[in-house]
């Protein structure tokens, strides 16, 4: 069936400890500050072991910063160990209960492992204490249309989109959510398919395929949404 954008094809930030440390700098060691740094630079080029590593060694120093958990949280979940990275993140609640980015995270991991009552539960509380933050939307918006919740998942969705107008995944994710409906929105999913192009996602054949045959025979048939159930998964 048509999938929305899979969380394998969204990059996963990580929480910079070094950044809003100003109010409180004797609390983050010189050498927490330097590990961490070096974490930022080999994640963000791709060498996701070596982060790893030095993210640990971080916490083996400043075992009680949020942020440090989170960021080391981000590349456990990049590096496929879903538990790790969850243990890492309940720590990081434990310390901080209002923390909006360990909650995403948390509700990523659940939807990346089809959890989506979890994952429903998690991001709800990441819109909660990060209301605007376009991509918990987005998240939960998934998670929402993995219940089968259509209208939920349209809202969550589209309050990503009014957030960010620029959020590539949240406006492809929308384009599926109306191919999927009886009967599809094709319109609406054209413009979102469209957005979301312009934006730099990678051109879905079986999209376009259904977009075009819509435009061809304006009076929809069943075989439309029938044609949906052989698209990619996540």
């Amino acid at each position: 069936m048509l999938a929305l954008i899979s969380i394998a094809n969204v990059t996963i930030p990580v929480i910079s400890v070094t950044a809003g440390t100003n109010s409180s700098p004797a609390r983050i060691p010189e050498a927490v500050m330097s590990l961490a740094s070096r974490a930022e630079r080999s994640f963000a080029g791709g060498n996701l072991k070596e982060a790893a590593a030095l993210y640990g060694e971080a916490v083996k120093i400043s075992p009680q910063s949020p942020s440090l958990l989170i960021s080391f949280a981000a590349v456990e979940t990049r590096l496929g160990k879903t538990a790790e990275s969850r243990a890492l993140l309940h720590k990081a609640l434990s310390l901080d209960l209002n923390n909006g980015s360990a909650w995403m995270l948390l509700g990523m991991n659940a939807l990346e492992q089809k959890e989506y009552d979890e994952a429903v539960a998690d991001l709800a509380q990441a819109t909660l204490h990060d209301e605007k933050n376009p991509r918990a939307h987005n998240y939960l918006g998934m998670a929402a249309g993995g219940k089968g919740w259509g209208d939920a998942s349209e809202q969550e969705l589209r309050r990503a989109v009014e957030l960010d107008p620029g959020y590539a995944d949240a406006n492809f994710n929308l384009a599926v959510l109306y191919l999927r409906r009886t009967p599809p929105l094709y319109e609406l999913a054209h413009r979102h398919y469209q957005r979301a192009v312009d934006l730099g996602t990678t051109r879905d054949p079986v999209i376009e395929k259904m977009i075009a045959k819509s435009v061809a025979t304006p009076a929809s048939t069943s075989s439309d949404s029938a044609s949906a159930s052989s698209a990619r998964l996540p």
